[in-house]
């Protein structure tokens, strides 16, 4: 009977981590981002790369915005808060590109806010510019 009290317990803490994923409010949005410089952790294929990878994404103070793709292309544009998403206008890349964090025991990952498709998981954030982007 303990062992399934236990597994009882288990699986019950399994069901409420799962569903204490919560989507990042605006608030929550800026102070994350911005002035700091987000590391991403891209899936393979996609603009990241075949082979995804690690790509900072630079979230300045005024507005601006670049990253550098693992397979090399740097973006640059302008970026906003929407809400529960920020949203970025590359120059050289798309428009109104909107994202949605999820934060999770596991971590935070982001979503695109329209497809609802994985973009990525934030490895770590640094204050600033430290990539010169």
């Amino acid at each position: 009977m303990k062992g399934l009290i236990m597994v009882s317990i288990l699986a019950l803490g399994t069901a409420s981590a799962a569903a204490e994923e919560t989507t990042m409010n605006e608030a929550q949005l800026d102070g994350l981002l911005t002035g700091n410089t987000v590391y991403i952790a891209v899936p393979p294929g996609g603009p990241g790369g075949p082979n995804g990878g690690v790509a900072p994404f630079k979230f300045g103070a005024d507005g601006s915005a670049a990253a550098k793709l693992p397979a090399g292309m740097t973006l640059v544009g302008k970026w906003r808060l929407d809400g529960d998403k920020y949203c970025a206008d590359w120059d050289n890349g798309p428009q109104n590109s909107c994202t949605k964090i999820v934060k999770s025991a596991e971590g935070m990952k982001m979503f695109d806010a329209a497809k609802n498709e994985p973009r990525g998981v934030i490895n770590s954030i640094a204050p600033g510019n430290p990539e010169n982007l």
